[in-house]
């Protein structure tokens, strides 16, 4: 997604945001749905994130797996003395 088109994303979602506590607050406190003030307000974060990330030149994306380690070898273990 391009930047242009994030920003205006984030403009529909800090509408609906307003929105939301707007009705928060005239319900007295509640609102029908808190998971959506959250998810809004985690989304618009995430693609500030990604459009700075755009401008200082970062690669932002799924983290890499670290290399497979080679499989371990048995070492040599000495045998226990018997004492006699």
């Amino acid at each position: 997604m391009a930047p242009d088109e994030m920003k205006t994303k984030i403009a529909d979602l800090q509408r609906e945001l307003s929105i939301e506590y707007g009705t928060k607050a005239t319900a007295g406190g509640k609102s029908r749905n808190y998971g959506k003030i959250r998810t809004a307000r985690r989304t618009i974060a995430r693609m500030l994130t990604l459009i700075r990330a755009k401008e200082l030149g970062i690669k932002m994306g799924k983290a890499e797996k670290p290399a497979a380690k080679p499989a371990a070898t048995k070492a040599a273990v000495p045998k226990p003395v018997e004492k006699k």
